[in-house]
């Protein structure tokens, strides 16, 4: 839930100015309500919503275009992801590359100081 700025302020039963919220969750995506400012433990539990809620099929097509937004990104990551697995092999090559011209390099020193 994020905590949001309102103009219509409500009064809890502890006479603090309760906090305005904004549901994040999927049966309540977007809808606005207050809650006592105060943690559960010492506050008076006033909780109202400040919007109406959605209608059934108005949560499917919120959730439908979340669900769609959700995919494209993990398209894009998956796509992002192949593209640093080939980096990453080809820097394991290089690797390899690098490792096998340093040990043919170190055997012709030892050969060579071998003959002397």
């Amino acid at each position: 839930m994020s905590k949001n700025s309102c103009s219509s302020k409500r009064i809890c039963r502890c006479g603090d100015v309760a906090n305005h919220f904004t549901s994040k969750t999927l049966l309540n995506p977007g809808i606005r309500f207050y809650k006592c400012p105060k943690p559960e433990s010492e506050g008076c539990g006033f909780w109202e919503w400040h919007d109406e809620e959605y209608p059934d099929a108005a949560l499917i097509a919120i959730n439908n275009v979340r669900l769609e937004a959700a995919n494209r990104v993990i398209k894009i990551l998956n796509g992002s992801l192949e593209v640093l697995k080939v980096e990453r092999d080809g820097l394991t090559e290089k690797i390899e590359l690098i490792d096998s011209m340093k040990n043919f390099e170190v055997k012709k020193i030892w050969n060579w100081e071998q003959k002397w």
